[in-house]
């Protein structure tokens, strides 16, 4: 397998209210997009890249900035390619690093996905681009500041949802997952 990769993103991501709290969710990787990651490199993830990933999401860990060698604060229970990009729910485990991780992201001070993916398959195209087919991807993190900026946006913390700027649109996504 190729070395890991990471790419960050920043996501539509709310905190669940009911249950206990602790699944946060959101597009984790943008489908269609292109981004200049480098001087060297600008790429666009192609739905139906992490396909086979989706059938068993609890491979899949959650991390705080990439930090393979720490322990993860939790893992992935779904994963759903969608037309909009790659659509996750993620367990925050309780532990004092998944509490502080959760407190951070209902200040919004914790706002962003990155993935840690190895490249299967790409298509490079005549201007240079490289399209992302297929990958393997090993985990997800919370991270300070994603590569796709606006292209994926917070929704917030349900709970506040009259804080929430952008909860319209977070609306109308989630009603588009539901279908």
């Amino acid at each position: 397998m190729s070395e890991i990769q990471h790419r960050s993103f920043q996501i539509h991501l709310e905190h669940r209210a009911e249950g206990d709290g602790r699944t946060i969710y959101g597009m984790a990787v943008p489908y269609d997009v292109e981004q200049r990651i480098n001087n060297n490199l600008t790429e666009v993830f192609r739905k139906g890249a992490f396909a086979d990933v989706v059938r068993a999401p609890f491979r899949v860990k959650l991390l705080r900035g990439h930090d393979a060698k720490g322990m993860p604060i939790g893992r992935a229970t779904l994963l759903k390619e969608t037309d909009k990009g790659l659509y996750a729910e993620l367990r925050v485990s309780q532990t004092a690093a998944g509490d502080e991780a959760l407190e951070l992201i209902k200040d919004g001070a914790l706002d962003q996905l990155s993935i840690g993916f190895a490249p299967l398959k790409n298509r490079k195209r005549e201007d240079g681009v490289v399209e992302r087919i297929k990958a393997h991807l090993a985990e997800i993190s919370l991270v300070t500041f994603g590569a796709f900026g606006d292209a994926a946006s917070i929704m917030g913390v349900r709970d506040q949802e009259s804080n929430i700027p952008r909860l319209s649109h977070a609306r109308e996504i989630l009603a588009s997952l539901r279908q």
